[in-house]
């Protein structure tokens, strides 16, 4: 009786340990699909968004928190990122589980040395610990090679530590897309904390960019 109890000890441990061992990292949820806002036709000047936004374990998006706001590409963001689709976050055991992500956009002020009017970027809501919230931003100068206008999306992976591992064009926009990829590199983020926080993130940065107005050089 106690060989019999011992080896079914044994077993219990080594299937345990088996399963254990099977189990992999939770993984975060990543677009499959969605568009970018158009340039809002009233915006005198530039501007910085951040929303937390939530994915269903089906991938859909539901509530979107405004983390940092700047009339009126906040609304413009908000509207687009509703038609987002995501691969949606999966735990340890593979199974689909709701999640947040982050969105950041920032908008360059259609002018190189004059002064705008437009309001400043906001913050109204702090970010729930499970996100990578920025630490550092920056947005790309006009290219000079560009003529038009354009906005770039970047998929940012980011690591535990809060530094980007990653970048990737998922909606390109020539001769931007080079610029954008190398200010995303420059973002730094606060390491998302929590229980079952995957260990690699998505963030989803987009750069908008307008052709600036030249206008006498200050002083003049």
């Amino acid at each position: 009786m106690g060989r019999a109890l011992l080896f079914a000890a044994s077993v219990m441990v080594a299937f345990t340990t088996m399963r254990a061992a099977g189990q992999a990292d939770p993984t975060a949820a990543r677009l499959l699909s969605g568009g970018v806002p158009a340039i809002p036709v009233q915006a005198v000047a530039g501007g910085e968004v951040l929303l937390s936004v939530t994915v269903s374990d089906a991938g859909r998006v539901g509530p979107i928190d405004a983390l940092r706001t700047t009339p009126p590409f906040t609304d413009a963001l908000v509207s687009a990122v509703r038609g987002w689709r995501f691969a949606p976050a999966e735990d340890a055991m593979r199974k689909p589980m709701a999640s947040r992500v982050l969105v950041g956009a920032m908008f360059g002020a259609p002018t190189l040395n004059t002064p705008t009017v437009g309001e400043p970027a906001k913050d109204v809501a702090p970010a729930a610990t499970a996100l990578p919230m920025p630490l550092t931003t920056g947005m790309p100068a006009y290219p000079p090679n560009a003529r038009s206008a354009g906005i770039v999306m970047i998929e940012t992976l980011v690591a535990a530590s809060g530094k980007v591992v990653g970048v990737t064009v998922v909606r390109s926009s020539p001769p931007f897309d080079e610029p954008s990829m190398e200010a995303a590199r420059t973002w730094s983020f606060r390491p998302p904390q929590g229980p079952g926080v995957p260990p690699n993130t998505y963030a989803y940065l987009l750069f908008g960019f307008r052709p600036p107005v030249v206008g006498p050089a200050p002083g003049r």
